[in-house]
């Protein structure tokens, strides 16, 4: 039978090589039977395969499972290799670097990347063949928490903890998770069989942001533009291009460079799109042109950002970009001082202009050439066309008519 059991100790009468007995649970000298050892020794299974064990009853018990394996069709020499390259550690990186040569974001990077090491602080160690669907489970139904992490004047970080973590994150770790279990299946389909564990469904409903109408959400730019233009006038330009043109993102706008602005052809380039296609194009009209012209009196080189510090304060140096968060900082900070309250940046700025938008253009000429969106996500909050609203109520009232007995109807009359 293919393996066996061996040791580097000797016979202690002649030098000679101990040999297994199979069975036996022994090591023995052919020449010296009297001689016999059970301790330390190592499993040899083919040419790739050796692994040290404290006892001979211990070496058994891993050659047996090694011959059941191989009887199965499932002994796979990396299952036992020190790099374990079937570990979850080993796969989830294999994983990260195949994504870098995809066509995605370095942010959908990074969300990936987060999304697999939170699963590898119980998988890591792990055979990807050992997590199955209790496993998966388990993580989707531990008390995951979201924070925040602040920086305080003495230089340390506080974290603060917001509770745990909604349905549609959860469903969105479910989307990256199942993602990469796809690609081992395909990786390792021709030499370890490993099978796509079935993963739990994850039921959300999708929360509504609060919107504003549009003389709210003036009143809102008007507040921005007076607390930040004397401080620097490209935080109120940021905001109010946000509430004209819904199709980009806050991060998208703040990571926009200088050398992506065409202001003779009018359009704004935005090269890493969430969309994931290779580039994104808006179109400006003159007037937003001439605005942007109005506070870009000093151009920087082409791959400084637009939207950046223009004076070194509170430890954030000149030139450097405007973080994530710092457009809905402002906002917030306008909203407080009218006393608005559950308006947020996104909601007060893209939703905010698409439902109102909805009384002037059709669901799909807005998604063409306003939004860009690749799904219907947006319809949500658009107000239905009014046009097509007034009709539909007209006919209402005519079925309605027609099963009212009160009323006598054209055929009737003329029947008469």
């Amino acid at each position: 039978m293919i393996g066996t059991i061996s040791t580097n100790q000797k016979c202690f009468e002649c030098g000679g090589i101990l040999k297994y007995i199979e069975g036996a649970g022994i090591l023995q000298c052919q020449d010296h039977p009297q001689i016999i050892w059970r301790n330390g020794c190592f499993v040899r299974f083919g040419a790739k395969h050796t692994k040290r064990f404290k006892t001979v009853g211990e070496a058994e018990r891993h050659l047996t499972g090694l011959r059941w394996q191989t009887d199965q069709g499932k002994y796979d020499v990396r299952d036992w290799q020190v790099a374990a390259p079937l570990s979850f550690l080993f796969l989830r990186k294999k994983f990260i670097e195949f994504k870098k040569t995809q066509e995605i974001t370095v942010k959908q990077i990074q969300h990936i990347d987060h999304v697999l090491e939170m699963a590898g602080k119980n998988w890591d160690r792990l055979n990807i063949k050992e997590i199955l669907e209790g496993e998966i489970d388990d993580f989707f139904l531990f008390d995951h928490r979201k924070t925040t992490k602040t920086k305080l004047k003495n230089g340390k970080f506080k974290i603060t903890d917001q509770g745990p973590v909604g349905k549609k994150t959860l469903a969105n770790w479910k989307t990256v998770l199942h993602d990469f279990w796809k690609w081992v299946v395909r990786r390792e389909k021709r030499r370890s069989r490993i099978e796509m564990p079935d993963f739990p469904d994850i039921v959300y409903k999708m929360g509504w942001r609060g919107i504003v109408d549009m003389d709210i959400q003036r009143e809102i730019l008007d507040e921005i533009k007076k607390i930040s233009l004397d401080f620097n006038p490209r935080i109120w330009l940021g905001i109010k291009l946000l509430s004209m043109y819904p199709k980009i993102r806050p991060g998208e706008m703040t990571g926009l460079k200088e050398g992506n602005i065409n202001l003779k052809d009018g359009w704004l380039f935005f090269p890493d799109p969430k969309e994931g296609d290779k580039g994104k194009f808006v179109h400006i009209d003159q007037e937003d042109c001439d605005l942007i012209r109005s506070v870009w009196a000093h151009k920087g080189l082409p791959t400084m950002p637009f939207f950046r510090h223009l004076q070194t304060k509170s430890g954030v140096k000149a030139g450097v970009q405007f973080g994530p968060k710092y457009f809905r900082l402002w906002w917030n900070k306008a909203c407080k001082n009218l006393g608005i309250e559950g308006i947020d940046l996104y909601g007060g700025t893209k939703h905010s202009t698409v439902t109102a938008l909805g009384k002037l253009l059709t669901p799909e000429q807005i998604q063409r050439g306003v939004t860009g969106h690749a799904s219907d996500a947006f319809k949500r909050y658009m107000i239905p066309d009014i046009n097509e609203a007034r009709i539909g109520a007209k006919a209402v009232k005519e079925i309605q008519k027609l099963s009212d007995p009160s009323v006598i109807h054209l055929s009737e009359r003329s029947s008469s």
